[in-house]
């Protein structure tokens, strides 16, 4: 049987089926240190491996101070909160976009597509949300597909635009990440450019009165002895914000938005913001994504059994393999030389020299890529081996057949290959660059393509895969020590 998997109570990625959050129980590797909301009045702090809890929609939790509550609009054309409670109106014409191939950030379902210039926006009146002197967490994806200027509003809730702490909004101020609540306001410190997709959040701390920006999952800015936010009434809007008696407004996408009464950490954010995909193959639904972007999979010729930690996905050789779409910062994918990561447990059946994970921008082209799989010769076990776009490679250690091995590979332009067998550093390639296809790419498990240039051998894996993670960044070696010892 495998092993147990460790549960904590946590509203973080909390998806229902039908939208991009999932319903089940999972662990989420996410920073140094993370912290969990535990039964309904302690909080404790865990080590690096967060937890994260059953999806219920819109979640309401006890707690010693007060209730939390957690909203989460998916915007996949409806204007409807994941409990239905919460519901939108489309304003001035806003519509939805849909996805494409291309495009650098992508989740299951469309998202808002605004319009500033025709004073787009989505407005929720009833029931009302509050916040006064409350932590609070606002989180999103925002694309512009114009240069920025002015005001962008991403969010925004307000009694009245003058009245100091009485105006709350997130919102793009020129080319940086601005909040506050009219008075009381932060500034964010990096550059935002058109084009491109950005993970922002806004949390205000009622206990340290601290005001925090994070972009793309790290945090832009810090604010001290920030008085709370003291609104009692108005409107939630997303895509518009009222700035004292200016009301200004979004021009480009906003997808995903979340809105939950307490201060997340930063560990919680730098996870909704990377883990592009998390695989952990168990039941009831053991093809989806747990991750927060709903990237589910689909199987051929492959089977659940026990796994590492509850059930795993088992590969017989060729034609049996997973796969699952939607990642955009991976090897071969949107992005040159952009970092990411990899890790699973493994437990081959056979040391035949085959691909364990490859990746591919279509799933009528064998334009593809081969990042790890087994090498063996005559008379030799299976070596663990990871491969570059064409070259370098890293030939890992001898692995046995019946044992499960964790695998870790991490990707930086700066640092190249790594590879971690164990949770323990094997080795790296030092700066390399790594090739891109200009397309979102499909993730598959097992082997599904002959790959050209490729040093692993293109055959089909005959053996067990368990916890599967795929993160857009490069993720740290105690990161990597702590999935290897779930």
């Amino acid at each position: 049987m495998g092993r147990e998997k460790i549960r904590k109570l946590n509203d973080v990625h909390d998806i229902p089926t039908i939208t991009k959050w999932s319903t089940r129980t999972k662990a989420i590797v996410g920073g140094s240190i993370a912290t969990a909301v535990v039964a309904v009045i302690i909080v404790a702090v865990v080590p690096p491996v967060v937890l994260l809890s059953q999806k219920q929609a819109s979640t309401v939790t006890s707690t010693q101070a007060s209730t939390v509550i957690s909203i989460y609009w998916c915007l996949d054309t409806l204007t409807s909160d994941s409990s239905n409670v919460y519901i939108g109106t489309l304003m001035n014409g806003a519509t939805y976009f849909s996805t494409t191939s291309s495009q650098p950030f992508v989740a299951y379902g469309q998202g808002l597509s605004l319009t500033s210039s025709s004073s787009q926006y989505m407005t929720i009146a009833t029931p009302f949300v509050d916040l006064t002197y409350k932590s609070f967490t606002i989180e999103t994806w925002i694309f512009s597909s114009a240069a920025y200027s002015g005001d962008s509003g991403i969010f925004g809730q307000c009694e009245c635009s003058s009245c100091s702490n009485q105006c709350l909004y997130l919102l793009v101020r020129g080319t940086s990440l601005y909040a506050g609540f009219t008075l009381n306001d932060i500034s964010g410190s990096s550059t935002l450019a058109a084009n491109l997709w950005y993970h922002v959040a806004f949390v205000y701390n009622y206990d340290t009165k601290q005001q925090i920006l994070y972009l793309n999952g790290v945090q832009d800015a810090i604010k001290s002895s920030a008085s709370p936010y003291q609104g009692v009434n108005g409107s939630i809007n997303i895509g518009s914000t009222l700035v004292f008696t200016i009301r200004n407004y979004f021009n480009g996408y906003i997808d995903n938005v979340k809105l939950t009464t307490r201060a997340k950490t930063a560990n919680e954010i730098l996870t909704a913001a990377t883990l592009a995909g998390y695989y952990s193959f168990d039941s009831p639904s053991p093809y989806n994504d747990n991750g927060p972007n709903g990237a589910n999979g689909t199987q051929n010729g492959a089977v659940i059994v026990s796994g590492y930690v509850n059930q795993a996905i088992r590969f017989t050789g060729s034609s049996s393999y997973f796969y699952a779409y939607g990642f955009f910062q991976v090897g071969y994918a949107v992005y040159a030389s952009k970092p990411f990561s990899v890790a699973l447990w493994i437990n081959p059946a056979s040391m035949t020299s085959s691909t364990i994970v490859q990746f591919s921008w279509s799933l009528t082209s064998s334009r593809c890529h081969n990042l790890m799989g087994l090498w063996s010769n005559t008379g030799i076990n299976g070596q663990i081996v990871v491969q570059g776009w064409a070259w370098p490679i890293i030939i890992g250690p001898f692995i046995s057949t019946g044992t499960w091995t964790h695998v870790s590979v991490t990707y930086s332009f700066t640092n190249g290959l790594t590879l971690y067998v164990n949770g323990t550093l094997f080795g790296s390639t030092g700066s390399v660059a790594f090739s891109n296809s200009g397309y979102i790419t499909y993730l598959q498990l097992g082997y599904m393509y002959s790959c050209t240039s490729n040093s692993i051998t293109n055959n089909g894996y005959q053996g067990s895969v368990d916890e599967v993670y795929i993160y857009s960044r490069e993720i740290t070696q105690a990161e990597v020590s702590a999935l290897a010892s779930v």
